[in-house]
């Protein structure tokens, strides 16, 4: 009996011993957890880590300090958790930033809004590298306050690099840019150009249109 214990304990361990073997960590890191408004809602951020930068490739970017790789809506009445992304490769802004002077994240108000939250998140690998990083172009997402209904509200290829929510909560301004000279990269040689997100209850009914300058 005791000779057979002894077996199981090993074999229980084995995935263990085979992660030490191969210099991998196993561990989960998650960020500080943000109750939406005063609800029962919970956002549970999981950070990238350096265990999980494999997931992303290796691309001609790197992976922004702090990202999240999903955000998890707990109900603290229901008690049940769902995904944001739903696994998705994703590389999420934080959604209270810490700023400093070498941060190349857009600068955003706050993420939580009278009906919704907004999110800045990358999940196209753009530049077909193989890799998601900060290379990638940024979206801007949008879900209900529960986690429900999540979509992408700026058009494919348009990268974000600031929006600002107008004073009446009904409209976004988003500033960003297109790939104009087709090189597959964000910067030189491209124009800046502005989007309005016209929101709505109904995200089905949210509208995004360029304004012309």
């Amino acid at each position: 009996m005791k000779q057979v214990l002894i077996t199981m304990a090993v074999i229980a361990a084995f995935p263990l011993l085979a992660a030490a073997q191969d210099g991998k960590k196993i561990e989960t890191n998650y960020s500080v957890p943000i109750q939406v408004d005063s609800s029962e809602y919970f956002m549970i951020p999981k950070l990238v880590g350096d265990d999980t930068k494999d997931d992303y490739g290796k691309g001609k970017g790197f992976l922004p300090w702090g990202n999240y790789s999903e955000i998890y809506f707990y109900n603290a009445k229901t008690r049940q958790t769902k995904k944001l992304f739903n696994g998705q490769r994703t590389l999420i802004v934080p959604l209270q930033p810490r700023r400093s002077y070498y941060d190349r994240e857009p600068e955003a108000p706050s993420p939580i809004l009278p009906h919704h939250i907004i999110y800045l998140a990358r999940t196209d690998d753009y530049n077909s590298d193989g890799g998601l990083d900060s290379a990638d172009p940024l979206y801007l997402f949008i879900s209900s306050k529960t986690g429900e209904g999540l979509r992408s509200i700026t058009p494919k290829g348009f990268h974000v690099i600031s929006w600002t929510l107008s004073h009446d909560k009904k409209m976004i301004l988003v500033k960003g840019m297109h790939d104009k000279n087709g090189n597959k990269k964000f910067g030189n040689g491209d124009d800046e150009s502005y989007y309005r997100i016209d929101l709505d209850e109904d995200i089905s009914k949210i509208q995004c249109l360029p304004v012309n300058l």
